[in-house]
């Protein structure tokens, strides 16, 4: 039984994006209006190295992720950073509030989560380039060689929520 819900865990997972699993993401650099919260340029070589949970949320979907926040706190508390490590991509390019709204609200995220990364995508790169879906939450977790190996839209189930936090647990080591 568990491996029957495993599987619809995975199925219901593929089929709610276009990413590749187990496939390396190709190269993606944001710059310009977009990059991280300081302006800085951002490349997903970054990523390399290390087990990453990167959420891209458009900011009108954030709602969908709000049941999977103690999870991620968990993740926080205790994981390894120097293995792991939390990227929030905010897809603004899919959004209606204005960008300048959204970067002066997120000085209180920074201040309440210092160990994530904060990047913009203002044109939905990571959408295009990466199969992720627009106007949703989506949440990709990718090994050590950027490639991913479980990707989510959506409200997340406990089920799917504690399967992830496993998943996350046996990358990390």
């Amino acid at each position: 039984m568990k491996k029957i819900v495993t599987t619809s865990l995975l199925l219901i997972s593929l089929l709610s994006a276009n990413v590749e699993l187990n496939k390396p993401l190709a190269n993606v650099t944001l710059s310009g209006d977009s990059g991280y919260y300081s302006g800085k340029e951002w490349n997903s070589n970054m990523l390399n190295g290390k087990t990453t949970m990167l959420m891209y949320v458009d900011p009108d979907e954030k709602s969908k992720g709000e049941n999977f926040k103690p999870y991620i706190e968990k993740m926080e508390k205790e994981l390894d950073f120097n293995k792991f490590q939390i990227v929030v991509v905010l897809n603004t390019g899919s959004t209606w509030k204005p960008k300048l709204l959204i970067k002066k609200l997120m000085k209180d995220k920074l201040k309440k989560y210092p160990k994530r990364v904060y990047v913009f995508d203002n044109n939905s790169i990571l959408a295009k380039k990466w199969g992720l879906k627009n106007d949703e939450y989506n949440v990709v977790l990718i090994n050590k060689n950027v490639e991913p190996i479980y990707v989510h839209s959506g409200k997340w189930t406990k089920a799917e929520m504690e399967k992830f936090f496993n998943l996350v647990k046996d990358n990390v080591k």
